[in-house]
C-alpha cells in the first residue's frame, strides 16, 4: 500500500460511526451495535413504506443548515416508513450504493434530538452495511431528496439504543431520521478527460474503464514526483488534512509490473492526505487535485520507499493511477 508505515494505529483510523457521538455520554452505538439486522441488509432490504408521517419539517434543503423539525409524539410505527418532503432531481439510490447524506436523528417517543450532522461532516455509508431501517429509508430515494424516515424497532438499533443515554429511548423506540441525500459516492473517476504527455506511462483499463496496469515507454525516473491528471473531476479541491477515499493501482516504473491494486480488494483505500501518513509522492501529488479525478503519479524512489526498503515494499521509482472518489 502507499502508506509510509505498515499500518496506522487503531486510534488513527476514522471511526465509522453512523450517528457520531451524542451530545451526552455515553457515545452513540456504532454500526455493528446498531442493529443485528444490519448484516443481513444486502439480502433482505426492501424500500420503506410510503406514508404521511406526523412530522413537520421546514427550511431549505441544505446540509450546512439544520431544518426545523416538529414531531407529534409519541410516534410509533410497526413498519419502517418514509415521506419525501422535498423532491430531488438526481439519480436513484440503489442498495449497492455508498450514499452521502446529512441527517438529524430524533426519538419518536419524545421528539428529542439525539444527533445531527447538519453544519458538520455528512454521513457516508454503503447501504448494505448500515442499520436496516436507514437502508430501507434511503433505497429508492433520489439525490436531492429531503426525507423523513420513521424507523420501526425491528429495523432499528436493538439493545444498543440504550447507549444514547436518554430516558425512554430503548430497543422498542421508533426513531425518526430527517435526511438530505447529497450524492451517491462514485466507484471510479468521473469528469473531463485530459490528454497526457506521450512519455508518461499509459494506463491500461478493462471493459468497464477500471485501471488494471500500465504500459511504460520511458522507465527513466523523474527527478521529482509527476502528478498528471487524466480525468478532471468537478468535486472539491483536496487540501492537507482531508480524509480521502481512493482506488488505485501501483507498479514499478522500471518494468510496469503491478505490485498492488485496491480494485482487487473488498474496499477502497481511505487515508488522511498531506500529513505524512502515506509516501511523499502521494502527499505531493494528491493535494490540490479535485474529487472525481483520475491522477497518474510517477514517483522517484526518494518520494516512495527508497532503493532498498526493509519492510517488503517495492524498491525504486513507482507509478500509480489513483481515482479520487471522495474527500472530507
Amino acid at each position: 500500500m502507499p502508506r509510509r508505515i505498515a499500518a496506522l494505529p487503531a486510534a488513527a483510523v476514522a471511526l465509522a460511526v453512523l450517528l457520531g457521538a451524542c451530545a451526552s455520554e455515553p457515545e452513540a452505538p456504532t454500526p455493528a451495535e446498531q442493529s443485528a439486522s444490519a448484516s443481513e441488509a444486502a439480502a433482505t432490504v426492501e424500500p420503506a413504506v410510503d406514508a404521511d408521517l406526523p412530522v413537520e419539517v421546514t427550511g431549505d434543503v441544505d446540509p450546512a443548515v439544520a431544518p426545523q423539525v416538529q414531531i407529534t409524539t409519541p410516534l410509533t410505527v410497526e413498519e419502517t416508513s418514509r415521506e419525501v418532503v422535498a423532491q430531488g432531481s438526481g439519480e436513484e439510490v440503489a442498495l449497492e450504493d455508498e450514499v452521502q447524506f446529512a441527517y438529524a436523528l430524533y426519538a419518536g417517543s419524545t421528539g428529542e434530538l439525539l444527533d445531527s450532522s447538519y453544519g458538520g461532516t455528512d454521513a457516508r455509508f454503503e447501504l448494505g452495511d448500515v442499520t436496516k431501517g436507514i437502508a430501507r429509508g434511503l433505497v429508492g430515494s433520489h439525490v436531492g431528496d429531503r426525507l423523513v424516515i420513521a424507523i420501526a424497532p425491528d429495523d432499528g438499533f436493538g439493545e444498543a439504543a440504550s447507549q444514547f443515554g436518554k430516558e425512554g429511548v430503548d430497543a422498542e423506540t421508533t426513531f425518526v431520521l430527517v435526511a438530505d441525500v447529497v450524492r451517491i459516492v462514485p466507484t471510479q473517476a468521473t469528469g473531463e478527460r485530459v490528454d497526457a504527455p506521450a512519455n508518461l506511462p499509459a494506463v491500461d483499463v478493462d471493459e468497464q474503464g477500471v485501471p488494471t496496469g500500465f504500459t511504460v515507454s520511458e522507465p527513466t525516473p523523474p527527478a521529482d514526483t509527476v502528478a498528471q491528471t487524466l480525468i478532471k473531476g468537478t468535486g472539491p479541491v483536496i487540501t492537507s488534512g482531508m480524509t480521502v477515499k481512493m482506488q488505485y493501482v501501483g507498479a514499478t516504473l522500471a518494468d510496469g509490473e503491478v505490485f498492488e491494486s485496491s480494485w482487487q480488494g473488498a474496499d477502497a483505500f481511505e487515508t488522511t492526505i498531506g500529513t505524512g501518513q502515506v509516501i511523499a509522492g502521494w502527499d505531493e501529488g494528491i493535494v490540490g487535485q479535485t474529487v472525481g479525478s483520475r491522477v497518474l503519479l510517477v514517483i522517484p524512489a526518494a518520494d516512495a520507499y527508497g532503493e532498498q526498503p526493509t519492510g517488503g515494499q517495492p524498491a525504486g521509482a513507482l507509478v500509480f493511477v489513483v481515482d479520487i472518489l471522495d474527500a472530507y
